[in-house]
């Protein structure tokens, strides 16, 4: 198994909330493989302690599968915790050989780190998800309090 990177963040702004949004991910080499986000940097995208919305845009369906969609933590953005997982199941009530975004609310609440990134069928309860899947990492957070 193998952990292939997601290109960077762009970043858009709507109804007070900042978006970020990777390019597409190349095609996972093996079919156990996880995708991972860059790592996101908590002092410039101010993450930490919030509740967020975290989805992918599967845009080359993967297979017939129910995967797993966590975070990892760093200290220096190289070395990673294991894996806590958020949603066991990405697409929620269908599975992933279907093109679309699907996002969930992730409570971060008591979640402090330097960097933290997102993981796509963690290796911890990796599944086989196929080889011709590639998608897109989406968060988004609130940039004030109302």
């Amino acid at each position: 198994m193998a952990l292939l990177a997601a290109q960077a963040f762009a970043s858009s702004t709507t109804a007070g909330y900042k978006v970020q949004t990777s390019a597409n991910s190349g095609p996972v080499s093996s079919g156990a493989d996880s995708i991972v986000s860059q790592p996101i940097d908590t002092s410039v995208r101010n993450i930490e302690n919030k509740k967020i919305v975290v989805g992918i845009d599967v845009t080359t369906a993967f297979a017939d599968v129910a995967a797993y969609l966590g975070y990892q933590v760093s200290h220096d953005g190289t070395n990673w915790s294991p894996s806590v997982t958020i949603s066991t199941d990405v697409a929620t009530g269908t599975t992933l050989n279907v093109t679309g975004v699907y996002v969930h609310q992730w409570d971060l609440s008591d979640v402090y780190a330097p960097y933290i990134r997102l993981v796509f069928n963690q290796a911890e309860n990796a599944v086989t998800v196929d080889t011709n899947g590639i998608l897109k990492f989406i968060f988004a957070y609130k940039t004030s309090t109302l």
